[in-house]
């Protein structure tokens, strides 16, 4: 075993290109609460209803914001790609990290779903097929953070958090004058800045991540009280299941209580399932909402063999939907609407680099965000939420496989990271710059 020294950056260009990528990535944050303005303003002074019936869609659906507005994480994508490809034309040594075994999958993903665009603009409307390829290409932001990944999340940490206060702030009026909006059978939602109750799920959970990272207590608080808010039932699955995991270390070495800790648990989790409408405030919503997204993967399972290509890129998602196009299709899970949309390969191929994905996050509470609402939802449709999880999601990567060119000449290699104190003398869970190696 070999313990790497730090990587110092060297050059200068890097070093300027990650300056400008750090303003971007803040710039993004702090515009991200634009996303839904329009249809958050429309839902508080309660006209949202009355304009989604004009349009002929739910009320969550319902697209009021400017396209100028929305094009803002586009905007943002491009200027990332940029930066990645002027660094990696500066550095080819540095772009050798997308080739390691994280980024095959991907790699495999990507090429798939530009041919399947190519083939499905010979039978299907441009404009779907375009909306296809766009809900994908926020994976390029996996590539920009693992090649920042020497980004500090620090200078990231207070505009979040400011961010969140604001969206926190929205959720108690909202909740106190059910100014919400009801989805099947439940309580009022409140969403706060996010219209998507799982997009609001999907930041109390990032925002949770950001305090356990670094040690907010009452920003814990306020996240779980965010996600209790947006009645999120995956986001509130998500948290549950990562605490499970987080304390299973306290009772393992007890011989005896280990196995009474794991049948609490699955106590526990029978009386959740079997109360769930209660545990999360959304009544018969929640079973309703749980069953039909179960019927959606019976139903494709059920014609599988015409599945093995997919339906044509852009068919299964929620802007084909909701522009009316008749053999739209409602996925709801990440991974249908990859089997819908490219076939089977590249579905297989996003499983592996999820589930692949595990060992690199060092808080596993990023990774469970990733892995759950993948599995509930569509999950590049959380939006603007997702583009930052997938930016620290690459960086994490980036941290294990970039920090020394060492670790980039074993594509066998099983990097781990390194404990280490912050300058406050605190414990951090990962210092950028240290690595061990396995050989291999």
């Amino acid at each position: 075993m070999t313990i790497v020294a730090p990587y110092k950056e060297k050059s200068t260009i890097n070093l300027f290109l990650m300056k400008i990528f750090t303003a971007l990535f803040i710039g993004f944050v702090v515009t991200s609460p634009l996303n839904n303005s329009y249809e958050i303003a429309a839902m508080m002074n309660g006209t949202l209803a009355a304009s989604a019936l004009a349009l002929g869609v739910p009320a969550w659906t319902a697209p009021l914001t400017p396209v100028y507005i929305k094009a803002l994480k586009d905007v943002f994508f491009l200027f990332s790609a940029m930066l990645v490809v002027a660094g990696c034309v500066k550095s080819p040594k540095r772009a050798r990290i997308f080739l390691t075994t994280p980024f095959i999958p991907l790699n495999l993903f990507a090429i798939i779903v530009i041919l399947s665009a190519f083939s499905s603009l010979t039978f299907m409307p441009t404009e779907i097929v375009l909306m296809g390829i766009r809900g994908y290409w926020s994976l390029g932001l996996i590539y920009a953070g693992a090649f920042f990944y020497t980004f500090d999340e620090r200078k990231l940490y207070p505009f979040i958090a400011a961010v969140f206060c604001f969206h926190f702030v929205l959720q108690i009026i909202q909740f106190a004058t059910d100014m919400g909006f009801a989805v099947f059978f439940q309580h009022y939602r409140s969403p706060g800045l996010f219209i998507i109750a799982s997009t609001a799920g999907a930041f109390a959970l990032l925002v949770h991540y950001f305090a356990i990272r670094f040690h907010s207590i009452p920003l814990k608080i306020a996240s779980i009280l965010s996600l209790w808010m947006s009645n999120s039932t995956s986001g509130l699955f998500i948290l549950i299941a990562y605490y499970i995991y987080a304390y299973r270390k306290t009772f393992r070495p007890k011989i005896l209580f280990y196995p009474i800790y794991c049948i609490t648990v699955l106590i526990a989790g029978y009386i959740m399932i079997a109360n769930l409408g209660a545990v999360t405030g959304r009544g018969g919503g929640a079973a309703y909402s749980g069953l039909t997204r179960l019927a959606l993967i019976y139903g494709a399972f059920s014609h599988l063999t015409s599945l093995i290509f997919g339906q044509g890129m852009g068919i299964a998602t929620s802007q084909a939907y909701q522009s009316g196009y008749s053999n739209a299709v409602i996925a709801d899970n990440t991974y249908l609407g990859i089997l819908y949309n490219a076939g089977i390969v590249p579905a297989l191929a996003m499983m592996v680099f999820v589930i692949g994905s595990f060992r690199y996050v060092a808080n596993r509470l990023l990774y469970m965000l990733f892995l759950g609402y993948s599995m509930t939802t569509v999950i590049f449709e959380l939006n603007p939420i997702i583009q930052i999880v997938l930016i620290l999601l690459g960086m994490h990567i980036g941290r294990q496989y970039a920090t020394h060119p060492a670790a980039l000449k074993s594509r066998t290699s099983k990097p781990r990271p390194v404990p280490c104190n912050k300058p406050d003398g605190t414990p951090a869970s990962f210092c950028p710059g240290n690595v061990v190696m396995h050989r291999g």
